[in-house]
């Protein structure tokens, strides 16, 4: 298992991605980078229930020591022992993919 290295206390805001979608008895919230999947009653309730499980993830994460690993799966970088985000995009492209019927 990957252990941290050593942390200066640091205040870190990242932007995580998640999905949103609506089923049939409200809302399920998934972060996929993550694994972690929550649901709501209605949209607001889902959009809190992921951020609250997101933090929850990370302080566990760090207080197992893994919290590097959560990092790179989120893109953050370590260098010269600061945290970095390096600049990124989302991109999306058109796949063509054939049902058959």
């Amino acid at each position: 298992m990957k252990r941290n290295a050593s942390y200066k206390s640091e205040n870190l805001v990242l932007s995580v991605p998640f999905v949103v979608k609506k089923t049939k008895n409200g809302y399920m919230a998934e972060c996929l980078d993550l694994n972690i999947v929550t649901q709501g009653k209605n949209l607001k309730e889902a959009k809190i229930n992921i951020t609250e499980a997101i933090n929850l993830h990370m302080k566990s994460a760090s207080e197992l020591g893994m919290l590097d690993g959560e990092f790179e799966k989120l893109g953050v970088v370590r260098k010269n022992n600061k945290l970095e985000i390096p600049d990124s995009e989302i991109v999306r492209t058109p796949v063509r993919i054939h049902v058959n019927s």
